[in-house]
C-alpha cells in the first residue's frame, strides 16, 4: 500500500482554515523535535488563537491483504471492528500533542479528522465521543459509553473542536464542539463560522 500523502490533509485543513480568515502555521523543525507539537499554530491577524492537529483515519487492513493475495484465492475475514478504537487512539494522541504546547488551553484546541477509510465516517465518530449511536429516526442508543464515559472522558474535553474532512471529496462534511463551556463554545463558531443553526 502506498503511504498516505499527509501534506494532501494538511493542506485540505490549512485550506478550509484560510476560508475562514485563518492563517495556519506549522512549527519549526527545532520545535517539533524539542517535544511533542500539534500541526498547526493557528492565527488571526497577529493573534494566537487556537492550536490544530491533522489525523488521518485509515485501515488499508483489507487492501494489503488484496495486495499479497495469491490470483484467486479468497482473502478477508472475521476481526474485532477498529473504526471506534481507532478515532479514540487519534484523539487521546492529540490531546497529548496540545497538552505539549497548550496546557492551560490559552486558545482554542481543533482537531481535524481527515478521513480515508471507507467503512468509517462521521456517525463513527460521533458515537465514538459521545457513546450513542444516533439513528435516522431520532433515536439514541447507547452503544460505547465505555469508550466515551471510560477512555475519552477527561481527553474529549480538552478539545474545542473536531472537524470532520472527508479525503476523496476534498472538503469538510461536518464538525463537533465541545460545549461543556457556553461561552468557549460560542467563541470557536464564530471563529470557526459554525453558528448554532
Amino acid at each position: 500500500m502506498p503511504p498516505l500523502d499527509e501534506q494532501s490533509d494538511l493542506n485540505l485543513v490549512e485550506g478550509y482554515l484560510t476560508t475562514k480568515g485563518l492563517i495556519a502555521s506549522r512549527f519549526s523543525l527545532a520545535e517539533t523535535q524539542r517535544g511533542k507539537t500539534p500541526d498547526f499554530r493557528v492565527t488571526r491577524g497577529n493573534e494566537l488563537v487556537a492550536y490544530c492537529e491533522v489525523k488521518s483515519p485509515n485501515d488499508p487492513w483489507l487492501d494489503v491483504l488484496l495486495d499479497e493475495a495469491v490470483p484467486g484465492s479468497i482473502v478477508g475475514g472475521l476481526r474485532d471492528d477498529p473504526i471506534f478504537n481507532r478515532l479514540a487512539r487519534l484523539l487521546m494522541k492529540a490531546v497529548e500533542q496540545f497538552e505539549a504546547v497548550n496546557p492551560e488551553r490559552t486558545a482554542f484546541n481543533i482537531l481535524a479528522y481527515v478521513n480515508h477509510d471507507k467503512a468509517c465516517g462521521f456517525d463513527s465518530l460521533r458515537e465514538t465521543v459521545t457513546g450513542y449511536f444516533h439513528a435516522e429516526s431520532g433515536g439514541q442508543y447507547a452503544t460505547m459509553l465505555q469508550l466515551a464515559e471510560g477512555r475519552l472522558r477527561e481527553p474529549k474535553r480538552k478539545v474545542d473542536a473536531i472537524l470532520w474532512f472527508e479525503a476523496k471529496e476534498r472538503r469538510m462534511v461536518s464538525a463537533m464542539i465541545n460545549d461543556s463551556d457556553e461561552e468557549r463554545e460560542q467563541q470557536v463558531r464564530i471563529l470557526l463560522g459554525l453558528l448554532k443553526k
